[in-house]
């Protein structure tokens, strides 16, 4: 194997470069020593003999008890790794369920909210390739509002038969008489991600026209005060009210 060695050196700032050949490797030494030493030369060689040269060095780190007074939850945080959830994370971030009033409430910000909710980016251990999300109940879907010409100019487009020639196109509001609750389904729907795991979030979704739900069994949490920043100002106001 050919071995290229170069010798180094600095001579008033600059740096010299003395390439000697393979059929000279073993008098490079020589040639190094005989070098005057008023030039100031640092006497070092580096050979390149394909990738010897390179060592690797793995840094490891030492695992250190927690005292026993503390509680760990969780990983560890001193290992200094990324947790990546386990099956019996998303199993146990699926018993959350939550309950959203969409009485008087702008379609869009509601529905950011509940696509949040359901791809679990709420959750501490939160990993875009794991449904770490919660059961999101919808309560009063066909009081939801929105701004501006979309009751009127909104569309809503479909094929029947799928089908090129067969598009039906629907106002806002007659599909809000109609199946209230396929308005919220689709403006949540397109926040969630194209994938597997997208289909499997979107079936964590429950959304009804009404007031009722068939899911009290589950003790939802209502989070309708995050919808808007007018509704969070009111909550914190009468929780300060109830702690006095």
């Amino acid at each position: 194997v050919a071995i290229g060695c170069f010798a180094y050196g600095l001579s008033t700032g600059e740096k010299g470069l003395l390439e000697l050949s393979p059929s000279r490797a073993a008098t490079k030494m020589s040639v190094v020593n005989m070098l005057p030493s008023t030039m100031g030369i640092d006497r070092t060689l580096k050979c390149n003999s394909a990738k010897n040269f390179l060592r690797k060095t793995t840094k490891t780190l030492e695992k250190v008890d927690m005292p026993a007074d503390i509680e760990i939850v969780g990983p560890d945080p001193l290992q200094r790794k990324s947790y990546y959830p386990k099956l019996a994370d998303t199993k146990a971030s699926k018993e959350t369920w939550i309950v959203l009033d969409a009485q008087d409430q702008i379609l869009g910000r509601l529905a950011s909210l509940a696509a949040t909710l359901v791809m679990g980016k709420w959750h501490p251990l939160y990993h875009p390739a794991m449904n770490m999300g919660a059961h999101v109940v919808i309560i009063n879907a066909d009081k939801v509002r929105v701004t501006g010409r979309k009751y009127t100019d909104k569309l809503y487009k479909r094929h029947v038969t799928g089908r090129p020639g067969s598009m039906k196109s629907e106002a806002f509001r007659d599909l809000q008489a109609r199946i209230p609750e396929r308005i919220v389904e689709v403006a949540i729907k397109g926040m969630l991600p194209k994938t597997r795991l997208g289909r499997e979030q979107f079936k964590q979704l429950h959304i009804y026209a009404g007031d009722e739900n068939p899911h009290t069994s589950q003790k939802p949490v209502d989070l309708t005060y995050k919808i808007s920043k007018g509704q969070r100002e009111s909550f914190m106001q009468d929780r300060e009210l109830v702690k006095e």
